[in-house]
């Protein structure tokens, strides 16, 4: 039988790389659940478009109130 001697560093370093791999992993799994999750898209476009409306009635608002006073 053929064994390696591993260094110590070296374990330290594939631990990183393991654990850094199984993170990229989760934020993959959590990205693509967000990213198919249909009410939460629709929730965000509602959101959105209601910021919007907001923005523009506050633009409308002081347009007014500036041609008011002149």
């Amino acid at each position: 039988m053929n064994t390696l001697t591993v260094s110590p560093a070296s374990t330290r370093v594939s631990g990183l790389a393991v654990r850094a791999g199984l993170a990229l992993a989760r934020w993959g799994r959590r990205r693509a659940v967000r990213r198919t999750d249909r009410e939460r898209i629709l929730r965000v476009l509602a959101e959105r478009s209601a910021a919007r409306e907001a923005a523009e009635a506050n633009a409308r608002t002081h347009a007014a109130a500036r041609l008011m006073l002149g």
